[in-house]
């Protein structure tokens, strides 16, 4: 259905074309901060407040379990690494966009750490975690070359770390979740619709039986 047809289609529907209408200032949408985000271009919540990129579900699920005591490796930086940065101990967070690192570094958060690296297909971007020579108790991927992201970061955990992979739905990560889940971890997935955007995605947590998240 194009636009235009989708069009005549709401003009056909009063009813529904005026529960769209009202949503803008009522209901979940308004209530979550997804026009804010979609107003804004960016990550916030209905306060403006920053927020992850990722799905709501998953948003309401680690907001509460996160605490001052977890470290967070984080492979793309932006909101996110304001987000995390408030709720735990320490985040290093690793950028390959020159450009962006330079617009957001002077921005973070004192408790957050934010490194430029090159992008090179399985290369020391994709390695870092590790690099470091420091476990993290949660590891977010949701920047580049994910799969090898994946496989490289699980030696950075600690023992009752997890990992996150966003957009986990696409089949192009599908080896990262079948690598992971070799390796012994689980696999709980959050879906639904992210800040400003308004298509169905995923965000799956990697997690084994001793877990920093008491999955």
């Amino acid at each position: 259905m194009n636009k235009l047809q989708a069009l005549a289609t709401l003009l056909s529907k009063p009813k529904r074309l005026s529960a769209l209408l009202s949503y803008g200032h009522k209901g979940y949408l308004a209530s979550i901060g997804w026009f804010t985000a979609f107003d804004n271009r960016q990550a916030v919540d209905a306060h403006n407040q920053p927020i992850p990129w990722v799905t709501y579900s998953f948003i309401d699920f680690i907001k509460y379990r996160l605490n001052k005591n977890l470290s967070v490796f984080e492979y793309g930086s932006g909101n996110s690494t304001l987000f995390y940065a408030k709720h735990v101990k320490r985040v290093v967070s690793v950028e390959h966009d020159e450009a962006w690192y330079k617009k957001i570094v002077n921005q973070k958060a004192p408790n957050a750490e934010m490194i430029f690296t090159k992008l090179e297909p399985n290369g020391e971007y994709s390695q870092k975690a590790k690099l470091l020579g420091e476990k993290f108790d949660v590891i977010i991927v949701d920047g580049r070359d994910r799969v090898n992201c994946c496989k490289h970061s699980i030696s950075a955990l600690t023992e009752s770390g997890v990992l996150v992979l966003d957009d986990s739905e696409r089949e192009v990560y599908e080896e990262a979740r079948t690598f992971l889940k070799a390796e012994g971890f689980k696999e709980l997935s959050f879906s639904g619709i992210s800040p400003g955007l308004f298509y169905n995605k995923a965000t799956s947590v990697f997690y084994k039986p001793k877990n920093c998240l008491d999955i």
